[in-house]
């Protein structure tokens, strides 16, 4: 603390007045705006009575990068630490030293520390395990910092990374398992050999608010969002693929389609997206064929939060449905014998 009269002592050269003074002006020219306030009344200066939320920041990764942080795969996000208060970002850290969250205010260990018997330790020995500190705070003018004895080091700001948000808002969105649809319909008579056979899933949003298919731009939409210590950060699901494993060792691709349900009116043609064509009976397996689809899901996160700027990208993993079996049958031909004359 100051004694009366006396101008602030420099956390390096405490004897010497004029370098206190000259390093009061170079941080008054230098300092952010918000540390210009009205010098306060009191002598001594009290809580600096700002809340200061503390979080990380990444960059955004490149161009269609596929890492950039999140959990389920997608590794966490690194980057600078910041801190918001009022919407607006400041650091954690600057030529004040490092910011205590408890007050706002931001301190630096007086390097060399004060001789035995100063005043500043308050009877306390050197080395009793506190230590002598440089304060600045926010309603204070710029050169108005004090050095003052803490008893402990001050606290560290808690990091809550862009990463570990988005997390939190894709715990809210929530997969279903896909249910395969097959034409014909596995109840109904078998399928043929040579014979198309259409498949698709439901992709309608379930009643208990999962997602069998989401896509990026249109409905359904799998979104959500989630805020954590200030930090508010958006996260979008959407679907990639959709790959059919059809049991007889053959795969259907659907290029990103969840396929087009069957219509009695489509006759017997093919599927415009997403279809199947088997060459052997599944007489020779085990009756049938265990159809079976799974989903490839995509993840993108960004933040909302004025003046943090983080993003990410990543795969999930896939959703599998529940096998549906099959039957496929031989087309027989019979020949109709001819009578003799």
């Amino acid at each position: 603390m100051l004694r009366p009269g006396e101008a602030p002592r420099s956390p390096t050269v405490r004897h010497r007045r004029w370098a206190a003074l000259l390093t009061a002006l170079v941080l008054a020219l230098s300092s952010p705006l918000w540390l210009h306030g009205a010098r306060a009344a009191a002598a001594t200066p009290g809580p600096c009575a700002v809340d200061w939320i503390c979080i990380g920041a990444s960059t955004p990764p490149s161009a269609g990068s596929t890492a950039g942080g999140g959990g389920g795969g997608g590794g966490g996000a690194g980057g600078k630490q910041v801190c918001v208060y009022q919407s607006a970002v400041v650091p954690c850290s600057n030529q004040y030293g490092e910011l205590d969250p408890n007050d706002g205010c931001y301190y630096m260990l007086v390097q060399p520390q004060p001789p035995a018997g100063d005043p500043l330790w308050g009877g306390k020995a050197p080395g009793a395990g506190g230590a002598v500190y440089l304060r600045t705070c926010s309603n204070q003018a710029a050169g108005d910092s004090v050095e003052i004895y803490l008893p402990t080091a001050p606290a560290v700001p808690a990091v809550v990374t862009p990463a570990e948000v988005a997390d939190e808002a894709l715990a809210k969105i929530h997969l279903a398992h896909p249910v395969v649809h097959t034409a014909p319909a596995a109840t109904a008579s078998p399928a043929l050999v040579g014979a198309p056979i259409w498949l698709w899933i439901d992709t309608a949003r379930r009643a208990d608010g999962a997602y069998p298919w989401a896509t990026k731009d249109g409905l359904p939409k799998a979104e959500a969002t989630a805020t954590d210590s200030g930090l508010t950060v958006e996260a979008q699901v959407w679907a990639t693929g959709i790959t059919w494993d059809m049991g007889d060792g053959g795969v259907a691709q659907c290029a990103g389609s969840p396929g087009t349900a069957y219509a009695p009116a489509d006759g017997a043609k093919p599927s415009p997206d997403c279809g199947y064509t088997y060459t052997q009976p599944s007489s020779k397996a085990p009756g049938s064929y265990a159809i079976t689809a799974t989903v490839t899901w995509h993840v993108h996160w960004e933040t909302t939060t004025p003046g943090v700027v983080a993003a990410g990208d990543y795969d999930i993993d896939p959703v599998p449905g529940i096998a549906t079996d099959l039957r496929v049958d031989e087309l027989q031909v019979l020949n109709q014998p001819t009578k003799n004359s």
